[in-house]
């Protein structure tokens, strides 16, 4: 796959499709499959029962210190904390529970494919390669409810996006303090690109911006190697609002990134708090994936 992925790649499938297919079985294998398409551009998903592995086209993306940020969104961001690999059950189960392609039930995000996300992590780094999916989490500091998230992966400098979710009923804005909020931490973290895959437009509102498949592999191939990892915002750097004081206003074009300064005071409502994982999931209500753009991340 490693010779042959490459040309795929660089040649395109036939008739201009976007998918390649495999079985998607338990165990090393099917993780390992996962890696290497990870490896080479490829976006790893299910579908019918399958294996997918998505090659975009055209695909999203941004550097994330140019991430866009709405006054409405800075303003919503007091009351909200964001975390990295703390709820990963409880992220997935959200996403299950409230988003969808067509109908409800119909998620790509399917038990199988979460257990090959997680295999990876087993992989020997031969065949792991840095490669790591991860759970990223924003909480309401005050009633400690889970309000939005969503899972990706880290490759080399690159972080990807893959599918996520947010309350959206009872907390308007989630999903967008959630995505800014992410943007500055990878900031802070030192990655180079943040894959959205698909074009839709709250990832353009976002800064994002579209590439074609050939430039996409471009900068896969360039910045795969490169080790940077994803922790958790530590105490109160996880507060959103003093996350977003490293990014520009969406409508402040060519503003320069504002940065942090130590020490700098900590928004109201952001002391360093433990958000413990609820016992249980407690449904709400959501849209599909089409009509609540802002809560999901398809693909």
């Amino acid at each position: 796959l490693d010779q042959i992925l490459p040309h795929i790649v660089d040649d395109g499938l036939p008739d201009g499709g976007e998918f390649v297919v495999a079985n998607l079985d338990e165990g090393e294998r099917t993780a390992s499959l996962v890696a290497v398409l990870v490896w080479h551009g490829f976006l790893p998903m299910s579908g019918v029962g399958l294996l997918l592995g998505k090659l975009h086209l055209n695909r999203c993306v941004l550097e994330p210190r140019e991430t866009h940020l709405a006054k409405k969104v800075r303003k919503r961001a007091k009351a909200f904390r964001l975390t990295v690999g703390e709820a990963w059950s409880q992220v997935v189960e959200h996403i299950q529970q409230l988003t969808y392609t067509s109908a409800p039930g119909d998620c790509w995000l399917t038990d199988k494919v979460v257990e090959a996300y997680q295999d990876v992590q087993k992989l020997s780094p031969k065949w792991q390669r840095g490669i790591r999916f991860i759970s990223v989490e924003l909480w309401h500091n005050e009633t400690k409810e889970l309000v939005a998230g969503e899972i990706g992966y880290i490759c080399g400098s690159m972080y990807s996006s893959c599918t996520g979710f947010s309350v959206k009923d009872k907390y308007p804005g989630a999903g967008a303090v959630q995505l800014a909020a992410l943007g500055a931490w990878l900031v802070r973290q030192g990655f180079k690109l943040w894959d959205l895959g698909m074009e839709l437009d709250y990832k353009m509102d976002l800064g994002g911006r579209m590439v074609p498949r050939a430039e996409w592999a471009r900068k896969v191939r360039q910045l795969r190697v490169e080790k940077v990892t994803l922790e958790s915002p530590p105490g109160d750097e996880g507060c959103a609002a003093q996350l977003l004081a490293t990014l520009r206003h969406g409508d402040e074009v060519g503003a320069a990134p504002v940065a942090t300064v130590p020490g700098e005071k900590v928004a109201a409502g952001c002391k360093a708090q433990s958000f413990k994982p609820e016992p249980s999931f407690k449904q709400v209500a959501a849209e599909s994936c089409g009509k609540n753009k802002e809560a999901t991340f398809p693909q």
